[in-house]
C-alpha cells in the first residue's frame, strides 16, 4: 500500500483526472475521456510511475466500457427487433394483439445497458476519488496486468 506522503499532490491530481475523464467520455461517447487518459499516460510515464499506471488503467477501463456498452446496446436492439417480428411470425394476419406482450418487456430491458453504463462510469469516478486521496487503485482484471 502506498503512503499518501510519498505521492505528490500533482501525481494524485493527474491520476484522478485520468480516472475521472470517464465522465467526459460518457458525454462524448467514449472518445474524449480515452483521449485525455492517453494524454496523461503519455506525459506522465517518464515522470510518475503512480500517475502513469493509473492513467493506463483508466484508458483500458474506458475502452472496455465502450466495448461493453456497444455490445449491450446491440443485444438490446436485437431483442427489441425480435419483439416486433415474433408476433408477425406467429400470426402474420393479425400480430397487433400480441405486440404489447413482447414489446413492453423489450422496452423495459433498455434499463440493463443503461444501468451497466452508469455503473461503469460510477466505478471510474470511485477510482478517481481513491487515487485523489493517495490510495493505489486497481481495477478488477485490468489492474493485474498493468504495471
Amino acid at each position: 500500500m502506498l503512503n499518501e506522503s510519498v505521492i505528490s499532490k500533482d501525481e494524485r491530481t493527474n491520476a484522478a483526472i485520468a480516472h475521472a475523464s470517464i465522465v467526459l467520455g460518457f458525454l462524448s461517447r467514449g472518445v474524449l475521456g480515452i483521449v485525455l487518459a492517453v494524454l496523461i499516460w503519455v506525459t506522465q510515464r517518464g515522470k510518475s510511475q503512480f500517475a502513469a499506471r493509473q492513467a493506463a488503467q483508466a484508458v483500458w477501463w474506458q475502452l472496455a466500457g465502450v466495448i461493453m456498452a456497444i455490445g449491450a446496446f446491440l443485444v438490446w436492439g436485437a431483442l427489441f427487433a425480435g419483439s416486433i417480428f415474433v408476433p408477425v411470425l406467429l400470426n402474420h394476419s393479425r400480430p397487433e394483439p400480441m405486440m404489447p406482450y413482447t414489446m413492453i418487456p423489450a422496452f423495459a430491458l433498455i434499463l440493463v445497458p443503461i444501468a451497466l453504463t452508469f455503473a461503469w462510469v460510477g466505478y471510474g469516478v470511485y477510482a478517481a476519488w481513491q487515487v485523489a486521496h493517495g490510495r493505489d487503485f486497481s481495477y478488477p482484471v485490468i489492474g493485474r496486468w498493468i504495471n
